[in-house]
């Protein structure tokens, strides 16, 4: 997918125009990136992507805060008397960081759907960040481990278990990434495994994030038997609010806006065209409020 914008045609998180727009740092969004000598994107999102592309800076756009992650945009292109807006992911519920989403008035919307189902609408943040720690808390005597995604969710995680006095134990990959977000000021208190202090923190009790595929059961008796103390393990994933998951808790803790946020971002946008990517827009449409539309 891709938009014209005076004379150069955007690819949308994709190689497919004269220059790429990258809305965010996730593989998903980054494939066919990489040897691309011009990017639109912003410093944060190309280093987390390990692109060694120039910025480039096209009349007629503007970058957006999206929420979602460190240095995630939404594209706002101005060209033949219309405001087309494309969000990429977008998250509008401020979260720990307290970035969020903006929300643009245009005449053409591109946006996201993930939790475009409305049975999909999360707790506020705070209420899910809570029920995270007193998991930790209230499991002080055994080892604990919680899957999500190593870039933009572990980091989220680890800031949260921050705010309870844990340092959580990280892999290598997540801490690459923290590097990058601490470049940019973001502070995360973690321990890195295969180091020293790692070493030190596994002779106790500890808590570890790891990637979605480690947090099942069958790892945790692994960890169980090795260290000789109970072992628990949890994922945090918006899928957990009605997925069910080999593990002895979930959290659905996503960093995707939600049904409700979906219906309100399009009534406050004022679009007259939406459609959607990654996931189905119909039943969002179906709700907005006295907003006439066209897919």
């Amino acid at each position: 997918m891709h938009i014209p914008c005076n004379g150069i045609n955007i690819g949308l998180d994709n190689s497919s125009g004269d220059i790429p727009f990258l809305s965010h740092a996730h593989s998903d969004h980054t494939s066919g990136l990489k040897s691309q000598p011009k990017i639109l994107t912003t410093l944060e999102t190309r280093d987390l992507a390990d692109i060694n592309a120039a910025l480039a800076n096209i009349d007629g756009t503007a970058m957006l805060d999206a929420g979602h992650m460190l240095g995630a945009r939404q594209l706002a292109i101005e060209g033949d008397g219309e405001r087309v807006v494309y969000t990429g992911d977008i998250s509008l519920k401020a979260n720990i960081f307290g970035w969020k989403a903006e929300l643009p008035q245009c005449d053409h919307l591109i946006m996201e759907a993930t939790y475009g189902d409305p049975t999909y609408i999360f707790p506020p943040l705070e209420e899910i960040y809570s029920q995270i720690n007193r998991w930790v808390s209230e499991n002080d005597t055994s080892n604990l481990i919680i899957g999500s995604y190593e870039l933009g969710k572990t980091q989220e995680l680890i800031r949260v278990l921050n705010e309870s006095s844990v340092a959580p134990i990280v892999t290598e990959k997540a801490e690459n990434f923290c590097k990058i977000y601490e470049k940019y000021g973001v502070k995360l208190d973690r321990v890195v495994i295969g180091t020293n202090e790692a070493e030190e923190a596994m002779s106790r009790r500890f808590v570890a994030i790891v990637p979605m595929r480690k947090a099942k059961k069958y790892f945790a008796a692994r960890l169980e038997k090795a260290f000789e103390r109970q072992t628990l393990c949890a994922v945090a994933t918006g899928w957990a609010l009605h997925y069910r998951f080999n593990t002895d808790a979930a959290f659905a803790l996503s960093d995707h806006a939600d049904f409700d946020d979906l219906v309100y971002y399009i009534e406050q946008s004022e679009a007259k065209d939406v459609e959607f990517f990654c996931g189905d827009g119909s039943k969002v449409l179906a709700a907005t409020k006295g907003v006439l539309l066209n897919i």
